[in-house]
């Protein structure tokens, strides 16, 4: 019922706008012109819900500005671009309707917009777009032949990329997935992501748990079949979206507090993950990475683990990937509660983006990985 008078006062303002010689037009979430990546639920034709970080939405539109219909809650935060240029960071605490104007003269303009804010933050709900009179909407350029899944905890998800030193705590204003080492990397592949990380999640066990083994429901692969991390109840359909390769960046958090999972547990957690992503991707390379902020037992045990994989397993496309624990300067690249900041996150796309070009024998470009002021 509150949808439903949400929806009516909309169309009553946009009616009295039209009235008033300023007509206007909603476009609806499902609208084939705009295209999402990352896991949405698109099962109600006037709401589009995601609460997973990074999570985009694009389209081209004709006119001077756009406005968008949209509630975050209290603690999301938006990136919103248009015609590649960053125009708002912003937050939606309440069901609104945002307008943006282009800067540019051109007669059509590509828009992107992205969750910077991890599920934790609360669920993001789109109700479509709001053209003006002889505005339109297309379909967006954006769109990727390669696509890159990304399964991690807080470094994946961009917690405090934007935080002003190591001592400052985490803020939500200061996470930005589209800075981290994930989605830097897809735009260094020219490739689509998505990105199923969530701070604090583990493989066996999650960070400060008082027991060496949490509550598998309750750990990053048992949320990964999920369309949206904080509801159990809806199932991710895997055919909608095939992955070229997935990144596991997972293993931080089982084991930087006591007490650490034992080897056997933390393994067959781990095994059954990857054998999940066989299921769902099929046999695509699987780059599992640790650190920069663990090291041992972790790093023998990952090894370890695609060793098993590429010998006992017959699989020789799971790959180790390890991040020297030196990696991050500890003045320079972290930002909140000691994470990796933006430049941090940028050293570890570096480190990881030979590996994964050479493997899928992918091209890319490397100007936001190397700008001038990385040392």
């Amino acid at each position: 019922m509150q949808n439903k008078t949400i929806r009516l006062l909309l169309l009553l303002t946009l009616f009295l706008s039209a009235v008033n010689g300023h007509a206007q037009e909603l476009i609806s979430p499902t609208n084939p012109a705009i295209h999402y990546v990352g896991r949405v639920d698109r099962s109600n034709p006037d709401v589009v819900r995601f609460d997973w970080p990074g999570v985009s939405i694009g389209c081209r539109f004709k006119g001077e500005r756009i406005g968008l219909s949209i509630e975050g809650g209290e603690k999301n935060h938006f990136n919103l671009f248009i015609d590649d240029e960053l125009v708002s960071v912003f937050s939606a605490p309440h069901d609104t309707t945002l307008y943006f104007r282009a800067t540019s003269s051109a007669t059509d303009h590509e828009l992107l917009l992205t969750k910077r804010t991890e599920a934790d933050m609360g669920m993001a709900r789109f109700m479509g777009f709001i053209l003006e009179e002889k505005g339109e909407i297309l379909p967006s350029l954006r769109q990727r032949e390669r696509k890159i899944e990304f399964i991690g905890n807080s470094i994946t998800c961009g917690y405090g990329t934007e935080g002003g030193n190591r001592d400052e705590r985490f803020r939500p204003d200061t996470e930005n997935n589209y800075k981290s080492y994930a989605a830097i990397l897809a735009r260094a592949f020219s490739a689509d992501a998505h990105f199923i990380a969530h701070s604090g999640k583990g493989v066996v066990r999650n960070y400060g748990d008082e027991d060496p083994v949490s509550d598998p429901r309750e750990t990053m692969p048992g949320h990964y079949a999920r369309t949206l991390d904080n509801d159990p109840s809806l199932s991710w359909d895997f055919s909608q979206w095939k992955a070229d390769c997935v990144v596991i960046n997972l293993g931080t958090n089982d084991f930087s507090t006591m007490p650490h999972p034992d080897r056997n547990s933390f393994l067959s957690a781990y095994k059954q993950l990857i054998s999940e992503v066989r299921i769902t991707h099929g046999r695509v390379p699987i780059f599992c990475v640790v650190g920069p902020m663990i090291n041992e037992p972790c790093f023998t045990y990952v090894k370890e683990l695609t060793r098993y994989f590429r010998n006992e397993g017959n699989d020789d496309q799971v790959y180790f990937s390890g991040l020297p624990d030196n990696l991050l300067n500890q003045d320079k690249d972290l930002g909140s509660d000691w994470h990796p900041s933006y430049r941090g996150q940028q050293k570890i796309a570096a480190q990881l983006l030979v590996p994964i070009a050479t493997v899928k024998e992918w091209d890319f470009h490397t100007d936001e990985i190397f700008p001038d002021e990385i040392e």
